[in-house]
């Protein structure tokens, strides 16, 4: 079993992510969780999805114990540490992803006015409690497996840029279920997913592939959309969808921008990739400053 996972690793880790995302943690989620949480805005949107969205973690600590034991299962959780150099990104990705979010709405059709009367209707705390609970479910579930175990994998000997691409089609693929619901969402969502599969991995690489900033990265994407699309109510699909298609479209201009700006450092091959599976202190420098 150990030398068919450790040869076949990539595929046991990407079989094990849609197996238990897809075939456990989706009808969990439809036939059983939706009733136990019905009524609860926090449970329906985060604790109803905990297997949809942990698989890829699941996966990734499964294939981390069968190939190298409990010292890699160690290693890999020691990226979810948080660092207090990281304390900009704590704070400001919640904020971009806020604002970016409020702009896409209001390419949509919506008012800033509605948009803040939306924000403050509600407690901060429970501004807290869709923050945390992206953060803890969505953003950990995905990215420890996403950026914390297989970006890793598949950038050594390769590009960074080629892990990243194999990395996005492997993540895109894995929200099947959306591409059922037309292309006016599948097209848009493909197109966002792309540009922050880019984005994240300059993120990755800028924090020496700490995890927990990710989870931040990927929960400040999420929770804002959410919590506007939850209290939008019905009758606004077709604006929702616009929103969606606005907010592609600007982290495709900020993927461009990473791209031109820092496209050398999508092009190196890190000497030793699994060093970004190893516990220890935080990298600020990205891989082609140590490269240099």
């Amino acid at each position: 079993m150990k030398a068919f996972v450790t040869k076949y690793s990539v595929s046991c880790f990407i079989g094990l992510a849609f197996a238990i995302s897809l075939l456990i943690g989706l009808p969990l989620k439809i036939f059983v969780l939706n009733n136990v949480f019905a009524g609860s805005e926090i449970g329906l949107s985060y604790c109803s999805k905990i297997l949809v969205v942990f698989g890829p973690a699941i996966a990734a600590i499964i294939v981390s114990y069968v190939t190298m034991g409990g010292a890699g299962v160690k290693a890999l959780l020691s990226k979810l540490q948080p660092y207090i150099e990281h304390i900009i990104w704590w704070f400001g990705l919640p904020f971009a992803g806020l604002a970016i979010t409020t702009i896409g709405f209001m390419a949509a059709g919506f008012t800033f006015s509605q948009l803040v009367a939306m924000v403050t209707s509600v407690s901060p705390l429970l501004l807290l409690m869709h923050l945390g609970g992206a953060v803890l479910f969505i953003g950990l579930g995905e990215e420890l497996g996403w950026r914390g175990w297989l970006l890793p994998k598949l950038a050594e000997g390769r590009p960074l840029k080629h892990a990243m691409l194999m990395v996005f089609v492997v993540w895109a693929l894995w929200h099947l279920p959306l591409f059922f619901a037309g292309w006016r969402v599948a097209v848009p969502f493909v197109i966002a997913v792309f540009a922050l599969s880019v984005i994240f991995t300059w993120l990755w690489d800028r924090v020496g592939g700490n995890v927990f900033v990710l989870a931040v990265a990927h929960a400040s994407v999420d929770f804002p959309e959410a919590f506007f699309e939850g209290r939008i109510g019905p009758g606004h699909d077709a604006q929702i969808l616009n929103a969606w298609t606005a907010m592609a479209v600007i982290y495709l201009i900020i993927t461009g921008c990473i791209y031109l700006t820092r496209k050398q450092q999508l092009e190196v091959i890190l000497e030793q990739p699994n060093e970004r599976l190893l516990p220890g202190a935080p990298k600020e420098e990205s891989a082609t400053e140590v490269a240099i």
